[in-house]
């Protein structure tokens, strides 16, 4: 059985910082830090609750004035990475909002050992214009967790993250940022920034569009980062976005001879079933296609929902014939529950449907 992901904030955890803070603060006792801590309800505790307390905690003994605390913390943020270091700029969003300069220094040392996504986002409510200035130098930062954090601590609708509305309102301070990201070579930029664009897209998508269409066709990563960026909207069978990325949606009426058979009409919940697929090109030219599936879940409430996915990019040459396999895992998740019943698969090409079958799902 998988640990779950709050296990990271452990009594080990919690021994190792307070260890590391009494050695910079001999005044910091330990043995309170772990009761504040691992109190009766800690077990009961989500992660960022857990972060939270730790965070409380911390407070607690280190000094009251935050410029006194900020040289602490910033001496043991390099022994501490991963997702479990976020309470430490958790408490620079706490405790550092009346220290701008101290935070905004502080949080671009900690992000390079974790991220300060989330600890961010109270400055850019508190002083939006201040803030967003400092994303902006940030952008031009030569270490790429800095110039990430620029990107990221912006998304308008950041997982876990306080939903920015002044930018779900108006994204125009984000694109700022962006436009000195669209080249950036580091991975891990580029992904914040797709994820960006593609958060955007859910309240603004015309403007995103707008936006990538001066970028497309420049560099292999700039087209990466905005096929991934328009994702959404390319779900959404969006015309404008098809036709940027090279697909068209009446390819589907150049295909002939399309299928979609299962070869198990029903499968047990945590097995898998397999399907498989064929069509043919009916056009006299190459035919540039996006090949993917749509599984449409049944809900206890009896409304359904649905989720695609993606097999592949392919150009079929004329008259070629595609043919595949499709494997759905029958798979519970913490997101997802699965119920017993019928449940529709349909072939997907460019986003249209082209061919449909179903599964029934049991539960022994």
């Amino acid at each position: 059985m998988a640990t779950a992901r709050k296990e990271i904030y452990d009594a080990t955890f919690i021994q190792t910082l307070g260890t590391a803070i009494h050695e910079q603060d001999a005044s910091f006792q330990m043995v309170k830090f772990l009761k504040t801590c691992l109190t009766a309800d800690w077990v009961d505790l989500k992660l960022m609750q857990r972060c939270d307390r730790i965070t409380v905690a911390l407070h607690d003994q280190l000094p009251a004035d935050f410029e006194a605390a900020a040289p602490i913390l910033a001496a043991i943020g390099p022994k501490f990475t991963g997702l479990a270091a976020i309470c430490l700029p958790n408490y620079v969003a706490c405790y550092g909002l009346k220290h701008w300069q101290t935070a905004m220094d502080l949080l671009a040392l900690l992000t390079q050992f974790s991220t300060a996504e989330y600890a961010i986002r109270p400055f850019l409510v508190a002083a939006p214009e201040q803030t967003q200035a400092q994303m902006l130098a940030w952008s031009s930062s030569s270490v790429a967790a800095i110039r990430r954090l620029a990107s990221e601590g912006m998304r308008p609708r950041l997982p876990w993250g306080t939903r920015l509305r002044q930018y779900v309102a108006d994204p125009a301070p984000i694109f700022t940022v962006l436009k000195k990201l669209m080249f950036d070579e580091s991975l891990y930029v580029q992904k914040s920034v797709a994820n960006n664009l593609n958060d955007i897209s859910k309240d603004h998508p015309q403007a995103v569009i707008e936006f990538v269409q001066n970028y497309w066709g420049q560099k292999k990563t700039t087209d990466w980062i905005i096929a991934r960026g328009l994702r959404t909207l390319f779900k959404q069978g969006n015309t404008e976005v098809l036709t940027l990325l090279g697909y068209a949606k009446c390819a589907v009426m150049q295909l002939k001879s399309v299928n979609l058979t299962p070869k198990q009409q029903t499968v047990q919940l945590g097995k898998n079933s397999t399907l498989a697929y064929t069509l043919t090109s009916a056009a006299q030219t190459e035919l540039p296609l996006y090949i993917g599936y749509r599984v449409h879940y049944i809900r206890q409430n009896k409304v359904g929902a649905f989720k695609d996915f993606f097999v592949k990019r392919i150009v079929l040459t004329p008259q070629q014939c595609l043919s595949g396999m499709l494997t759905i895992k029958w798979q519970p998740l913490s997101t997802r529950r699965l119920y017993p019943g019928m449940h529709l698969i349909e072939l997907l090409v460019n986003t249209e449907v082209v061919a449909a079958s179903s599964v029934i799902l049991t539960m022994n």
